[in-house]
């Protein structure tokens, strides 16, 4: 793809470090989110999703830190007086940088992963909307409140005018979704990232939602970053996919050639387990073998070699698979794949044994 990328996130490391030892929450994740492009991330919980997309905006929860890495990005209005081909390295900045503050929900906004408890109950839904208006843009407190009411009529909340004035608890689960999307809306950002934006919602809600999303991006043109651990939800509304296990990128490219042709066990497995109409009716569903590993005791060589269906016994306990590019999009972490497979070791561990999550 020649076009500039919006996002680029290099070789990024982040870690927890705890009383019983520090917890790898990302180890060297790779990441390109191109304007306008749909980037779906997904994984098993605890698999990482959450924590890099925090790292964005450097709102990850103590005593989590950036070891390592690059986040760089090209805002369209922070430069927009000087030089308008400006990169930001993110990870460079501390959490309280002004530049940082600029950047926050007004050219990288976040939609939070629980409804229910993003919103303050003390304020009203039109005062938490007005806010961001306020601190990004030159409006009055009028001007911010009739942008709040045209925002909430966006995304399809009726009576927005005298809703601009109820609390939190007297939305629905859906409606506080939809005024939370306002609410990252509310400044036009460059990219958005929804954070399982409708894991709490009901099925007809979450359809809804997901319309709406794909509505408001091709009417702003902006770029998305969806987060989920659903890759029917993935293929109703992304371009491009990641799939991540533990801390790693392991496999990423279209969706539809990851969908159709998945190179990693794991993106098999997961697919393999997903239900399908007609087909898994009555048959017992699929089940990826084994649990996540304790993030405190991570496996030698490929992370995934406790569970893998495929696994070679001497190699993939012992060896780190390296980033394989198959095409131009497409790109998978498995040893499978690469040039010169290495060869079993003579003396192998049991590699079918994994620690069982705390």
């Amino acid at each position: 793809m020649t076009q500039t990328p919006l996002l680029e996130i290099k070789d990024l490391h982040i870690s927890f470090p705890l009383d019983e030892g520090t917890v790898q929450a990302v180890a060297g994740v790779n990441l390109t989110i191109y304007p306008g492009q749909v980037m779906g991330v997904v994984g098993e919980s605890g698999c990482g999703k959450s924590v890099t997309a925090q790292s964005l905006l450097r709102i990850i929860p103590p005593p989590g830190r950036i070891d390592a890495g690059q986040i760089l990005f090209r805002p369209s209005k922070l430069f927009k007086d000087t030089k308008g081909d400006g990169v930001v390295d993110l990870a460079a900045f501390k959490s309280n940088d002004e530049t940082l503050r600029r950047i926050r929900g007004n050219e990288i906004a976040m939609i939070f992963q629980e409804p229910m408890n993003s919103f303050s109950p003390v304020h009203t839904i039109g005062n938490q909307l007005m806010e961001a208006i306020l601190l990004h843009q030159k409006m009055t407190e009028k001007e911010a409140r009739a942008r709040g009411a045209e925002l909430l009529r966006l995304v399809g909340i009726s009576n927005a005018d005298a809703r601009m004035d109820n609390y939190p608890y007297q939305f629905s689960g859906g409606m506080r979704q939809r005024a939370m999307i306002a609410i990252a809306l509310s400044c036009t950002p460059s990219l958005l990232v929804a954070d399982e934006p409708t894991t709490a919602l009901d099925v007809t809600i979450q359809a809804q939602i997901l319309d709406l999303l794909r509505r408001l991006q091709q009417q702003f043109g902006m770029a998305i970053m969806f987060i989920t651990h659903n890759l029917g939800v993935i293929a109703q509304i992304a371009d491009h996919v990641a799939i991540m296990y533990l801390g790693q990128v392991v496999e990423q490219g279209p969706v539809r050639e990851i969908l159709r042709n998945p190179k990693h066990p794991y993106t098999m497995d997961l697919l393999r387990a997903v239900p399908r109409l007609g087909k898994t009716a009555g048959k017992r569903l699929v089940a990826i073998e084994g649990g996540i590993p304790s993030p405190f005791n991570r496996p030698t060589g490929c992370p995934f070699h406790p569970r893998c269906s495929k696994v070679i016994p001497g190699v993939c306990n012992t060896h780190i698979p390296q980033l394989v590019q198959l095409d131009e999009t497409h790109s998978v972490r498995c040893v499978l794949y690469e040039p010169k497979v290495p060869q079993p070791n003579p003396e192998p561990t049991d590699v079918r044994t994994a620690p069982a999550v705390a």
